[in-house]
């Protein structure tokens, strides 16, 4: 090896080592100067691309990924059981549209082979494996990685995890048309709309067409954990809000009040795996836009019971209609693996904030692998005929 190569495997290997450590500007610190030496490692854009990640900066983790992804369209995980492994073909997109797969298949159990779908050559050979695993959760941002990945699925044999035809009926519109109606299961009307028809004039003729009034929420498709959504209270906030969103086309969201009588908000995601529920986190807020990380109230002591008891007992703390109603998600999405952000209102009906493939595991990340080992065990078990 020589002393170039040396000293970028030593900068690479600090990096790690200082962010498994949570050091995480110490470990962004030995990446860059590594890629100052050798800006074609792909250990040192994936090592980058987690790093930014973790500080929240999503445009520095989303150049990273794509360069490792241009490095290397299909990469294998090293695997670090004893046992023989399940091979697990991967199917992702270059968008950050992808469920992350890290907190649900460890690879003591699994060998895992990530093919992005959209950066690889039309009908390449396939990687053997054992299970075909669709992760493109996002229909909004990866609509065209999901086509390609439904021709990938129909060349193999293997047992698959989310079809990639069910993962796109789940884009925020499609959702609102097909579950609107069911008992005790509020889903708010949603509309995507051409940026250029909620200007001036046009824009009351365009929401009344919709059939969405004020206040309602207006969000860029394919972003997540609140990024570029607003609420918009009046045509003046509306010329606002336009301009601080991007995407030629928006959601326009009913906007459903789930305050409760002490006028806090509280969102709870569950977990659909398999034919399982694995309820995630339960988050209280006094503002709206509720994220389990930053919800101002989730710490005190009546969120830590309010998470404690969804956690512990969902059925009770949801009460039952609102649980059947998380179960007609469940059974509606015929997904193996995806989830649902929810919440109730003063009646106990059900209110659907969103549901799809990229719901992380969060606390719930222990039971999620357990589902999910049981889930492919299942998928691989021999049939009884």
């Amino acid at each position: 090896m020589n002393a170039r190569r040396a000293e970028v495997v030593a900068l690479v290997n600090r990096g790690h080592t200082m962010l498994a450590a949570g050091d995480v500007r110490a470990a962004i610190d030995a990446y860059e100067t590594a890629l100052a030496i050798d800006p074609f490692e792909l250990q040192i854009h994936l090592g980058l691309a987690q790093s930014y990640h973790r500080i929240g900066d999503d445009d520095g983790a989303d150049r990273h990924r794509r360069n490792a992804i241009k490095l290397a369209p299909v990469r294998t995980i090293p695997f670090r059981g004893s046992e023989r492994p399940v091979r697990v073909l991967a199917l992702l997109a270059t968008a950050n549209a992808n469920i992350d797969l890290e907190p649900l298949l460890p690879n003591d159990t699994y060998a895992i082979t990530l093919a992005h779908v959209d950066a690889i050559a039309a009908g390449a050979e396939l990687p053997k494996h054992d299970i075909l695993f669709n992760a493109i959760g996002d229909a909004d941002a990866a609509e065209k990685a999901l086509a390609i990945a439904e021709n990938i699925v129909s060349r193999s044999d293997a047992p698959l995890v989310n079809h990639p035809a069910a993962v796109a009926k789940t884009r925020r519109d499609r959702n609102a048309a097909r579950l609107r109606g069911r008992t005790a299961l509020r889903v708010p009307r949603t509309v995507r709309i051409e940026r250029e028809r909620l200007r001036g004039t046009q824009a009351s003729i365009a929401l009344a067409a919709a059939g969405i009034s004020y206040p309602f929420l207006l969000r860029s498709p394919g972003f997540h954990n609140g990024r570029f959504c607003l609420r918009v209270a009046d045509p003046g906030e509306l010329h606002d809000a336009l301009a601080a969103l991007p995407g030629e086309e928006l959601y326009a969201v009913e906007f459903i009040d789930t305050r409760d009588d002490r006028g806090y908000y509280c969102k709870y995601r569950a977990l659909f795996i398999g034919d399982t529920i694995v309820p995630v986190h339960a988050a209280l807020s006094t503002a709206w836009k509720v994220h389990f990380e930053t919800a101002d109230l989730t710490g005190g002591e009546l969120g830590r019971a309010i998470d404690r008891e969804f956690r512990r007992h969902p059925r009770q703390r949801i009460g039952e209609r609102a649980f059947a109603a998380l179960e007609t998600v469940r059974r509606e999405l015929r997904l193996q693996y995806a989830g649902a952000d929810f919440g109730l209102d003063r009646e106990g009906n059900f209110v659907l904030f969103e549901a799809n493939a990229t719901m992380l595991p969060g606390k719930a990340s222990e039971q999620a692998r357990q589902a999910i080992l049981a889930l492919l065990q299942s998928l691989l078990a021999p049939s009884g005929g």
